[in-house]
C-alpha cells in the first residue's frame, strides 16, 4: 500500500466532530489554532479521508511500524512479556509554520549554545557559582555533576534535545533540558518514514523541509569533536545494549551516521587510547557518542558496579586522546533547578534576553521560592534536585492532605534538596483513536547538533501525545503516541552542513571497520538460525505430506517411511515423538511451539533477537521479511486445518531474508560471519538428517521412499532423477542421494558444499586456523568412500556422517571460546577518586 487517498468516499466534518470534542479542553490547538498555512492541509486531508480512511491509515501505520521492527521498552521475557512493545506511532503528523518554526529555531540555538557555555563554565573556572549567578547548591548537589570531570578541556557539548510543551497563550516553554544522552532523534526519522508513506499525497504537495540532511549535519559535528591528530578519525556509539528501552533508537541511529554500534565488550583501552577490538585486531576509536550514562562509563572511577562502561575512559578523555560526546557530567544541564537561572546566565554569558524560558520554576533553597511554593504545594509539581531513577515527580493536587503535610515537611528540613514547577496546560492534537478524532496533550523534542560554528537544529522532531486529556507527563514510558513533526519550509531552501568538499582529496589508508566478537557471534548466529528455522521447516514439509497421506494407513511402506522421518525430524529437533501422540499435532508442535528448543518457532524468535542485537549491520528490507515471518507463525493453523500454506509461507520468507543478506551485504567480515553461520548450520544438520535416515539399513521399498524423502528435504530430488535417466553417477539410490548431499561440491545442498563456503569465509574473516581445519574436512569428504560404507548395514556410513557432524561441532565450539569469547566480567575495587582539581 502507497498511501492512505486523500479523495474518494470520504464523509466531511471529521474536523468539525474534532473541533466539538475539543473544545470543552479550552486548550490551544495545533491543528485548529495553527497557522492557516500549516494547519489547512492537514485539516482538509482529514475531511477527504473520512473515518474509513483514518481507520486505514491507523492500520497502516501499525503494519508499516512491525514490518520495520520499531520498538520500546526492554526485551520480553517469560515473566513480562509485554515490557518491549511495537512503537505507537499516530498517522496524522503534528505540523509546524514556517514562521513559527523560525523564531523557534533561533531560541533553540541561543539556548543549545548558552548551554555549552554553562557545561563549560561548571567544569572549569565555575565563575557563574563564585558571582552568584547560580547557586553553587544547586550544581554540586546535583548527581549530574561529575567531580572526576572536572577540569577536563577540549570537548564540548556536541548534541542535545530539548522537551518542549505550548503555555496558556500558546507559546512554547520548555519542560526539560536533554543533554546527557539523548534520545528519539532515530526515531524522528523512524516517524517520518512511516508517514510519508502512509500520507503520500499530503507528503508530496506539502513543501515542507526534509530531515535527512540534520544526520549529516550531526555526523559532521561528531567529526570535528574528534582529537585535532585524527586525520580521517573513527567514531562509534556507544550503546547499553539490546535491553535498552531505546535499543531501536540506537542501532537506526548508528546506522543513519554510518558509524558502528558497539557495546563496553568491544571496546579496549591500550595505551591510553580507546580501540574497538575485532578477533586478534584493534581498531583506534577517535569519537564515543555516548548512550550510556555518565556514571555508568567508567567504572574505575565512577561506579564500580558497572558492566556498561570502560574502564579508564575517563582518563583517556583526560588525555586528549579521545572525545565523549555527550562530555561527562552533561547530565548536570538536565537539573531543573537550573531554570529559574537560565535568563541571569544569558544575560551574563551573552549578553542577551534568554528567548526560550522554562515553565515556571523555583529552587526551594530560596527563601522567597520556598514561601511561594509551600503556599501553592497542591498546584505544582515537586521533585527532588538530587533524584535519581525510580524516583518520580510528585504533583501536589493528586497528594493527600497527609503526604502534603509531609512534603511540606521534607522541603523544609532541606530546602536546598528541592524543585518546584508549574504545570503547563500544554497544547492539544488530533489522533485516529478507533475511527474517530481525539485530542491528547502535546509534548515536542526538539534535536540539535553543535560544531565550531554553532548549533545546528533538526527542521521537525519528535512529537508525543499523552494517552489521556489529563496527562501531564509525557513520554514513550508512559504509553504516549508519537508523532511525525512537520516544518513547512516557507519557499526557503534548507542548507544543511556538509563538509565533504572540505576533506583532503588524498586521505591515508586504514584498516577496515573492525567487527567486534559481540557483533560477529550475533552474526554468526543470524546465519545459524536462519539456516536452522529453513532446515527444518523444509523438512516438515515433506513429513507434513507424508501424515497427510499415510497417518492413517498403518502398516504400508508409506507408513514406515512416515514414521522414520518423524524420527529424523525428532533428531534433529530434540523434540521426541512417543509414536502415541497424533503426527499431524507433533508436527505443529514442531513448528510453531516456542516451548521446544528445536521448533522453527524459537528458532525464528531468536533470529529476531539476534538481529535486534546488531540491527545496524543488517539492510532495513530485512525487518519486513522477519515481521512477515513472525506473522505466518502466529497464525499457524488450528488441527483441523492444513499446515502445507503455512510451511511454504515460512520457507519463502526464510528465502527472502536469505536472498536480502545475500545481495545487500558487503563481502567483509560481518558477512563472513553471517554466512559462515549458514554454512555450518546448513552442513551440520545434512550430515545429521543422512545419518538418522539413510544411515540405517531398511527393506528396499521403505529404502526407496525415504531416499526420495530426504532428497526432497535437500532439494535435490530433481537432480537425483534427471542424472538416474541420464545414467550418470550412481545406479543405487541411496548411494546417489549421499553423493549428491554429502559430496558434491556443485550441490548448494550438499555438505562440501557447505564446507568448502565456510573455508572462503574464513579465509575473508582473516581466520586462518579455522581455513586450515576447514580445508582439511574438506579433503576428508572428497576422500570417503560412499560405497564401501553403504555395505554391510550402514554401520561406516552412520560413523562417518558421525565423524562429519563431529568436526563441524568442534569448529563451532572452538569459535565460541576463541573467536566469540566476551571480555571477562569485570571487577573493579572502589577506591576514593584523587584526579581532577579540588572543587570550590
Amino acid at each position: 500500500m502507497s498511501g492512505v487517498e486523500l479523495v474518494g468516499a470520504a464523509a466531511p466534518g471529521d474536523v468539525d466532530r474534532y473541533r466539538a470534542v475539543q473544545a470543552p479542553l479550552a486548550a490551544y490547538d495545533e491543528l485548529l489554532a495553527g497557522a492557516p498555512g500549516a494547519a489547512s492541509g492537514l485539516a482538509a486531508a482529514i475531511d477527504a479521508m473520512g473515518r474509513g480512511g483514518l481507520v486505514s491509515a491507523r492500520q497502516e501505520v501499525r503494519r508499516l511500524v512491525d514490518d520495520d521492527g520499531i520498538q520500546y521498552g526492554f526485551p520480553a521475557t517469560d515473566d513480562d512479556p509485554q515490557t518491549r512493545r511495537p512503537w505507537h506511532l499516530d498517522p496524522l503528523p503534528l505540523v509546524i509554520a514556517a514562521q513559527e518554526w523560525a523564531g523557534l529555531e533561533r531560541a533553540i540555538q541561543q539556548r543549545a549554545h548558552l548551554l555549552g557555555l554553562i557545561l563549560d563554565d561548571f567544569y572549569s573556572d565555575r565563575l557563574l557559582l563564585r558571582r552568584g549567578v547560580i547557586p553553587a547548591e544547586v550544581v554540586l548537589g546535583h548527581p549530574g555533576f561529575i567531580r572526576q570531570a572536572d577540569g577536563i578541556r577540549g570537548t564540548r557539548l556536541t548534541i542535545g534535545a530539548h522537551d518542549l510543551g505550548r503555555d496558556a497563550a500558546g507559546s512554547w516553554r520548555v519542560l526539560a533540558d536533554r543533554t546527557s544522552a539523548p534520545s528519539g532523534a532515530g526515531y524522528a526519522m523512524a516517524n517520518r518514514r512511516i508517514v510519508s508513506q502512509v500520507m503520500a499525497q499530503l507528503h508530496r504537495e506539502t513543501d515542507l523541509v526534509r530531515l535527512r540532511g540534520f544526520f549529516h549535519t550531526m555526523r559532521a559535528a561528531i567529526m570535528d569533536a574528534a582529537p585535532g591528530r585524527a586525520e580521517s578519525p573513527r567514531a562509534v556509539l556507544l550503546s547499553p545494549g539490546a535491553y535498552s528501552e531505546t535499543a531501536y533508537d540506537q542501532s537506526f541511529l548508528a546506522s543513519l551516521l554510518g558509524f558502528p554500534l558497539v557495546e563496553s565488550d568491544d571496546l579496549a583501552l591500550r595505551d591510553g587510547q580507546v580501540w574497538m577490538r575485532s578477533g586478534g585486531r584493534l581498531a583506534r576509536v577517535d569519537a564515543i557518542i555516548r548512550r550510556v550514562d555518565s556514571d555508568f562509563c567508567d567504572p574505575l572511577e565512577l561506579r564500580a558496579d558497572s558492566q556498561l562502561g570502560l574502564p579508564g575512559l575517563i582518563e583517556a578523555t583526560r588525555r586528549g586522546t579521545v572525545s565523549v560526546l555527550n562530555p561527562f557530567g552533561a547530565g548536570v544541564l538536565e537539573n531543573a533547578g537550573l531554570a529559574p537561572y537560565l535568563a541571569r546566565a544569558c544575560h551574563e554569558l551573552l549578553g542577551e534576553d534568554l528567548l526560550l524560558e522554562n515553565a515556571p520554576t523555583w529552587w526551594c533553597g530560596d527563601a522567597d521560592a520556598r514561601t511561594y511554593v509551600l503556599a501553592h504545594l497542591e498546584q505544582l509539581i515537586v521533585r527532588r534536585l538530587d533524584a535519581v531513577d525510580g524516583q518520580p515527580p510528585q504533583d501536589g493536587w493528586a497528594l493527600s492532605s497527609t503526604n502534603l503535610a509531609s512534603l511540606r515537611a521534607a522541603i523544609a528540613a532541606e530546602p536546598w534538596a528541592w524543585v518546584a514547577q508549574e504545570p503547563l496546560p500544554l497544547s492539544t492534537a488530533p489522533v485516529v483513536e478507533g475511527d474517530h478524532l481525539t485530542p491528547g496533550r502535546v509534548v515536542l523534542r526538539t534535536f540539535w547538533a553543535a560544531d565550531e560554528t554553532g548549533p545546528t537544529v533538526m527542521k521537525g522532531g519528535l512529537g508525543r501525545i499523552g494517552p489521556a486529556p489529563s496527562s501531564q507527563r509525557i513520554s514513550s514510558s508512559a504509553g504516549a503516541v508519537a508523532k511525525d513533526v512537520w516544518v513547512l519550509s516557507g519557499g526557503e531552501e534548507t542548507r544543511w552542513v556538509d563538509r565533504t568538499d572540505q576533506l583532503p582529496i588524498l586521505v591515508g589508508l586504514r584498516e577496515p571497520s573492525a567487527v567486534s566478537p559481540r557483533v560477529a557471534d550475533n552474526l554468526f548466529w543470524i546465519g545459524r538460525y536462519v539456516a536452522r528455522a529453513e532446515g527444518t521447516t523444509r523438512l516438515l514439509r515433506v513429513v507434513d505430506d507424508l501424515t497427510e497421506d499415510y497417518a492413517s494407513h498403518v502398516g504400508t511402506p508409506g507408513a514406515s517411511t512416515m514414521q522414520a522421518m518423524i524420527e529424523a525430524a525428532a533428531d534433529l529437533t530434540r523434540i521426541r515423538f512417543d509414536g502415541e501422540t497424533d503426527p499431524h499435532g507433533h508436527v505443529r508442535a514442531m513448528l510453531a511451539d516456542t516451548a521446544f528448543s528445536g521448533s522453527v518457532a524459537y528458532s525464528v524468535r531468536r533470529l529476531v533477537d539476534a538481529s535486534q542485537n546488531v540491527r545496524d549491520s543488517l539492510s532495513y528490507d530485512v525487518w519486513h521479511v522477519l515481521s512477515r515471518l513472525v506473522r505466518a507463525l502466529a497464525r499457524t493453523p488450528k488441527s483441523s486445518q492444513q499446515l502445507r500454506p503455512t510451511l511454504l509461507r515460512v520457507i519463502e520468507s526464510l528465502l527472502a531474508v536469505s536472498g536480502i543478506v545475500a545481495e545487500s551485504m558487503v563481502r567483509d567480515e560481518s558477512w563472513g560471519y553471517l554466512d559462515g553461520g549458514i554454512r555450518l548450520e546448513r552442513g551440520l544438520m545434512t550430515a545429521e538428517l543422512l545419518r538418522s535416515t539413510l544411515g540405517v539399513a531398511r527393506p528396499p521399498v521403505v529404502e526407496g521412499q525415504v531416499t526420495e524423502a530426504v532428497l526432497e528435504v535437500g532439494e535435490s530430488i530433481i537432480t537425483h532423477r534427471r542424472r538416474t535417466v541420464a545414467g550418470v553417477g550412481p545406479a543405487w539410490p541411496v548411494h546417489s542421494a549421499v553423493a549428491l548431499l554429502l559430496a558434491d561440491t556443485g550441490n548448494p545442498r550438499s555438505v562440501a558444499f557447505q564446507v568448502e563456503r565456510l573455508h572462503e569465509d574464513f579465509v575473508l574473516v582473516g581466520d586462518t586456523a579455522m581455513a586450515a581445519r576447514t580445508r582439511t574436512l574438506a579433503e576428508e569428504i572428497a576422500a570417503f568412500d560412499i560405497v564401501a560404507a553403504c555395505a554391510d548395514g550402514r554401520a561406516g556410513l552412520a560413523s562417518g556422517l558421525q565423524e562429519f557432524a563431529d568436526a563441524l561441532r568442534g569448529i563451532d565450539q572452538e569459535l565460541e571460546q576463541r573467536t566469540f569469547a566476551r571480555r571477562q566480567m569485570q571487577r573493579v575495587l572502589p577506591a576514593p577518586w584523587t584526579g581532577g582539581r579540588k572543587l570550590s
